[in-house]
C-alpha cells in the first residue's frame, strides 16, 4: 500500500468533513451530547416527580364509606386525606382524574363485625406511567398494614399467639450493592455510548461512497495512479476516526454530566474513574472500525447520498438489539459470548457498571472478536470498489 497516498487521502478526508458544521453538528456534537444529556433530564424528572408525589398529603376518594369507619379511621391517622366520591370509578381512573379511588362493600361492617373477610375494591391503572403508581402502592401498603394489624387484634383476643399463623421466618440478605443498583439506572448507557459512535461515522461514510459516486467525483478520483484499495482504505479510515472521536466525546459527556444524576437520592453510586473509562474506550474501540466498515458497504450499493441516508440509517438499529435484550432478559454470562460483536461490549460495560471485576480474557476476546470480524467487513468494504459498476449513480 502507498502510505504517502492512503495519507493524503485520508487527511483530504477529514479536513473536508470537519469543513461541513452540519455534519459536524449533528454527527460528533449531537452524537456525543445527545445521549448524557437526555439521560439527565428524564431520570432527573422521574425522580423528583416520583418524590414530590411520595412527599405529597395522599388523597383516597372512597365510595360507600357508610360502614368502614374503623378502616377510614386508620387512614386518616397515616395522613390519608378522605374524598367522598360517588361517580363511576373506572371513569376516573381512565380519565386520569384520580390514581386511586376505593370502593367499600355493602357488607363490608357486617362481615368485619362477624370476623370474616371484609371486601374493599381498589380501582387503579397498572399500566400507567410516571408517579401515578406511587399513590397506588402507598394505599396498598397502607391497607395491608390495617389487615395485619386487625387479624393480630383477633388472634390476640381469643388467647392465640399472632406467632403461630406465621409458618416461616424470612431473613432477607440483599447482595446489592450501591454500585449495581446505579447500573441498574444506567443500563442505557452501552446502548448510548455504541449509538454515538456509529452516528459519528455515519455520515462521513454516507459521503465518501453514495455522495461522491452521486457527484461523479469517483470516476476521476480513481484515474490517478494509485490503487483503489489505497483510495478507498484512507477513505474508511478517515470515517473510523470520527466514530472514535465521537466515542471519546461520549465518554467524555457522560462523566461530565455524572454529578447531576439523582444517585445520592437513590442510594446508589456510579463509578467512572478513568481506569473504568479507559477499559470501556479499549473495549469499544473495535466497534469504530466494524461501523465504518458495515455503513461504508451500505452505502456502496446506494445510488445516491439521500438513498444510502435511509439505508443506513436502519443499521442503527443493530447497537439497540443486544442493549434491549439485557435491559428485559437475564443472562447467564458466558466467555464465548465476549466474543459476539456489540454483545461483548454490552456485556463488558455493564459487569464495570456494577463494580465487578472484569477478566482480561473476557476484554481480550470482546476485543478480538470484534475487531476480526471488522477487518474482515472493511475489506469487503475496500475490495467492492474494484467493481466498475460502483463508480457510477446510474
Amino acid at each position: 500500500m502507498n502510505f504517502r497516498a492512503f495519507k493524503t487521502v485520508f487527511f483530504k478526508e477529514v479536513l473536508e468533513n470537519a469543513r461541513d458544521k452540519r455534519t459536524v453538528m449533528s454527527s460528533i456534537v449531537m452524537g456525543a451530547l445527545f445521549g448524557p444529556i437526555l439521560m439527565v433530564i428524564i431520570m432527573n424528572t422521574t425522580i423528583n416527580m416520583q418524590q414530590d408525589k411520595a412527599e405529597q398529603k395522599l388523597e383516597v376518594p372512597v365510595i360507600n364509606q357508610a360502614g368502614a369507619d374503623h378502616l377510614l379511621q386508620f387512614l386518616r391517622s397515616q395522613d390519608v386525606t378522605i374524598l367522598d366520591f360517588s361517580d363511576d370509578p373506572k371513569k376516573a381512573i381512565n380519565d386520569k382524574d384520580h390514581d386511586v379511588v376505593l370502593t367499600i362493600s355493602e357488607n363490608f361492617s357486617e362481615r368485619f363485625e362477624q370476623g370474616l373477610p371484609a371486601k374493599v375494591k381498589m380501582y387503579h391503572d397498572a399500566s400507567a406511567k410516571g408517579a401515578a403508581k406511587v399513590s397506588v402502592q402507598r394505599l396498598r401498603s397502607l391497607l395491608n398494614a390495617y389487615e395485619r394489624s386487625i387479624s393480630v387484634q383477633r388472634l390476640q383476643l381469643r388467647g392465640v399467639s399472632p406467632g403461630l399463623t406465621n409458618v416461616i421466618m424470612i431473613e432477607e440478605h440483599d447482595q446489592a450493592t450501591k454500585e449495581s443498583r446505579g447500573a441498574m439506572l444506567l443500563t442505557v448507557l452501552p446502548y448510548f455510548l455504541i449509538m454515538g459512535l456509529f452516528m459519528g461515522s455515519m455520515y462521513l461514510a454516507i459521503d465518501t461512497t453514495a455522495g461522491e459516486k452521486e457527484r461523479k467525483s469517483l470516476e476521476p478520483l480513481f484515474l490517478n495512479p494509485v490503487k483503489r484499495d489505497t483510495v478507498l482504505a484512507g477513505k474508511l479510515a478517515a470515517t473510523v476516526a470520527f466514530g472514535l472521536l465521537t466515542l471519546v466525546l461520549t465518554l467524555v459527556a457522560f462523566k461530565l454530566t455524572l454529578p447531576w444524576y439523582p444517585f445520592e437520592k437513590l442510594g446508589m453510586r456510579f463509578n467512572m474513574g478513568m481506569p473504568v473509562m479507559l477499559i470501556m474506550l479499549l473495549v469499544l474501540s473495535p466497534l469504530a472500525l466494524l461501523a465504518g466498515a458495515i455503513q461504508t458497504i451500505i452505502a456502496a450499493f446506494a445510488q445516491s447520498y439521500r438513498e444510502a441516508q435511509t439505508y443506513v440509517g436502519l443499521v442503527l438499529i443493530v447497537p439497540m438489539i443486544p442493549s434491549m435484550l439485557l435491559m428485559f432478559m437475564p443472562i447467564k454470562e458466558q466467555l464465548w459470548m465476549m466474543s459476539i460483536p456489540i454483545l461483548g461490549q454490552n456485556l463488558v460495560i455493564n459487569n464495570l457498571m456494577r463494580g465487578d471485576a472484569v477478566a482480561w480474557d473476557a476484554i481480550g476476546l470482546a476485543i478480538a472478536g470484534t475487531l476480526i470480524v471488522g477487518l474482515a467487513l472493511a475489506w469487503i468494504a475496500v475490495k467492492l470498489y474494484n467493481r466498475e459498476k460502483m463508480l457510477f449513480a446510474d
